[in-house]
């Protein structure tokens, strides 16, 4: 008999839907959005990245990461420059602003990341990594 409640998804979207909610609700006084966020929090790991390798690292579809790098640029969070291996292609970097906001985010995200294994210890939490990747192994094997 199929519960709902009980369903694997349904356990994972309701959990990443009251996460979201709370991050959104703390992003709003920056001005940027969730998905403006995962561009920014990818950046901060490697600067310098083109339009295609960020929309593949931030697992974004390339119209949708230009759209968001062009709103990102547009709120003077990061800037593009021409690349100098291949000129038809431009790099993006995040601005003293981006850095700035970036800094201020992560202690954010980080605090609700810890909400999230609040009560768990260091096994667990190790476990669930492990078998979250497989879930994702799993169904991208599907896609």
């Amino acid at each position: 008999m199929y519960i709902l409640n009980d369903a694997i998804s349904f356990i994972i979207s309701r959990t990443y839907s009251r996460m979201k909610n709370i991050f959104l609700k703390k992003l709003k006084r920056y001005g940027i959005t969730l998905e403006q966020w995962v561009l920014l929090a990818q950046l901060s790991e490697k600067e310098g990245i083109s339009p295609t390798d960020l929309s593949l690292v931030s697992l974004r579809d390339k119209p949708y990461t230009t759209r968001l790098i062009d709103r990102l640029a547009e709120n003077g969070l990061i800037f593009k420059e021409e690349s100098k291996i291949d000129k038809r292609s431009s790099l993006i970097y995040l601005t003293q602003q981006g850095a700035e906001i970036k800094k201020e985010i992560i202690p954010i995200a980080d605090e609700i990341n810890e909400w999230l294994v609040e009560n768990m210890d260091e096994e667990e939490v190790r476990k669930l990594k492990v078998v979250l990747y497989k879930m994702y192994e799993n169904i991208q094997s599907h896609s």
